[in-house]
């Protein structure tokens, strides 16, 4: 969204996990418990668009005027700036002017106006009317000349009526201040109970923004979500949210993971755009990649989009075979791919290091060891020592269950230290594959903690499949992705992250000695 259609939040991470902030011209409902910086975001749009030059209202009925001075007053915001007006909005028992004689105990409606600035003149001091849908409605009629209007918080307003009537309001005053009005309404809303106002409210708007509190080792933290937002594709992940005098509420971290200038690696694409984006624009090359699943599911398509891409660049390949990776599975990935095996075998472009038995060890390219050796003396015959001047990158594929299962934790942890340290080149790819289920807590840690990338993928209870990056120096850190397949190439759909980009991605540069893309 541009200026014309987003209203800032006054944060940069914030306006860009909303993708441009809050949608001009309609209503937005901050919720969250106490303490979780409502009305600090709340008056920080606000103070945005005084710096825009827009006209602005804060409302509250929750607080005296002073009382609102009083709780802004150690932060960066233009209280008294003219292009803001504060107004205390009170739903409470009382005498109205219609009834001065009435029952003390009949809901009223108490405006104290400063008029322009914060702990001005009171000049509506003495105005009680008694609280009906139609005097809220004439109420809110008054203020929709302002581009940004705020009412902190709705359920301050929320007790004279039954819970439709209340809701039938709240869509007449979203429709008086955005349809008739053209202003930007954010409500805030206390989170709990049945048929709480956030409740009610989350249905009628156009955005919600979710605030929270949780305790992090102790530590109390705030957090902030993007709920909802229609028709945006806005970042459904969850940041902290800090608040602090001198900025304000912002959202951290801007950004997840290295800047290009600190890597020391590049990354190869696989050829399905969505999971591209969501790692950064490929899996890492010159380290290890760990590609878990739940053992249900598919797992086979995306290893035949790491195997197509890397022949595309003119790759050696070297798998170690995982069960969807025995001679047939491998042939009919490949074979969907438009790749032979046999040809890829004879032409010394594909090496099988079996361990599992799985394959005939008289053919071209496959290696059957039986111990840790073995397998670093196949791997030493993929690619000798003595190869001189032969600089063909090495994709390799490895089922880290059968390292475990066929040897022992020991030589896998022995096989993996001598990956990193002796085989992988800075133009190299190595991917190992790892069901969690099958190996013992120790082993997967140790699979995770020296793995540069982490992606994992499962089935759910409803049958859908996702895939989550949890680990990375690129990308979308913490980002899920819906899997679908296709009937053509690449076979397999991910939904991409969000479109704004904030992490680094295959266009970035990097370091000369650690070449990315294709």
């Amino acid at each position: 969204m541009t200026d014309e259609t987003a209203a800032s939040l006054g944060d940069e991470v914030l306006d860009r996990m909303l993708r441009g902030g809050l949608p001009r011209g309609q209503a937005t409902l901050v919720r969250g418990g106490p303490g979780t910086g409502k009305s600090t975001l709340s008056m920080q749009f606000l103070d945005a668009g005084v710096q825009a030059d827009e006209r602005c209202l804060y409302v509250t009925t929750e607080q005296t005027l002073d009382d609102v001075a009083d709780s802004f007053a150690a932060f960066p915001f233009a209280l008294d700036d003219d292009r803001l007006d504060v107004l205390s909005l009170h739903a409470t028992p009382g005498v109205t002017l219609e009834d001065p004689e009435g029952d003390d105990d009949a809901m009223t409606l108490q405006r104290l106006d400063d008029d322009a600035a914060v702990g001005g003149t009171m000049s509506f001091g003495e105005y009680t009317r008694e609280l009906t849908p139609a005097t809220l409605r004439e109420e809110f009629q008054r203020y929709e000349d302002y581009d940004r209007v705020v009412v902190d918080s709705a359920n301050g307003i929320a007790g004279f009526t039954d819970t439709h009537t209340y809701r039938r309001v709240l869509l007449d005053v979203i429709a008086t201040l955005t349809d008739r009005g053209d202003a930007t309404l954010v409500f805030t809303a206390e989170e709990g109970g049945d048929d709480s106002v956030g409740d009610l409210l989350q249905y009628a708007v156009h955005g919600v923004v979710s605030l929270t509190r949780d305790r992090i080792r102790e530590d109390n933290h705030r957090f902030v979500e993007i709920a909802k937002l229609r028709g945006v594709d806005h970042d459904t992940r969850r940041l902290e949210l800090h608040i602090d005098a001198e900025r304000g509420a912002r959202a951290v971290p801007g950004r997840r993971s290295q800047p290009p200038a600190v890597k020391t690696h590049g990354h190869r694409p696989i050829g399905i755009d969505g999971f591209d984006r969501l790692v950064g624009g490929g899996v890492v090359a010159g380290a290890g990649v760990l590609f878990e699943h739940d053992g249900t599911a598919n797992v086979s398509t995306f290893l035949g989009s790491f195997l197509d891409a890397a022949l595309a660049r003119g790759d050696r390949l070297a798998v170690v075979p995982t069960i969807h990776l025995r001679p047939h599975g491998l042939e009919t990935i490949l074979s969907g791919f438009g790749h032979d095996v046999g040809a890829l075998l004879a032409d010394g472009r594909l090496h099988v290091v079996d361990l599992i038995g799985t394959w005939d060890a008289d053919r071209d390219g496959v290696h059957a060891p039986s111990s840790g050796e073995g397998v670093r003396e196949a791997f030493g015959a993929i690619r000798p020592d003595d190869a001189g001047d032969d600089d063909t990158a090495l994709t390799s594929i490895v089922n880290a269950d059968a390292y475990v299962n066929a040897l022992s934790a020991e030589e896998a942890r022995e096989l993996r230290y001598y990956e990193e340290s002796q085989l992988v080149r800075p133009t190299d790819t190595l991917v190992h594959v790892h069901n969690p289920g099958t190996a013992a807590d120790e082993v997967t840690a140790f699979l995770e903690n020296t793995a540069e990338q982490v992606i994992e993928t499962w089935l759910s209870d409803t049958g859908l499949q996702y895939v989550h990056l949890r680990k990375s120096p690129c990308g979308f850190v913490g980002t899920t992705s819906l899997v679908e397949y296709l009937e053509t190439e690449p076979y397999v759909a991910v939904q991409g992250p969000p479109s704004d980009r904030e992490n680094p991605m295959a266009a970035e540069s990097y370091p000369d000695e650690y070449p990315s893309g294709g």
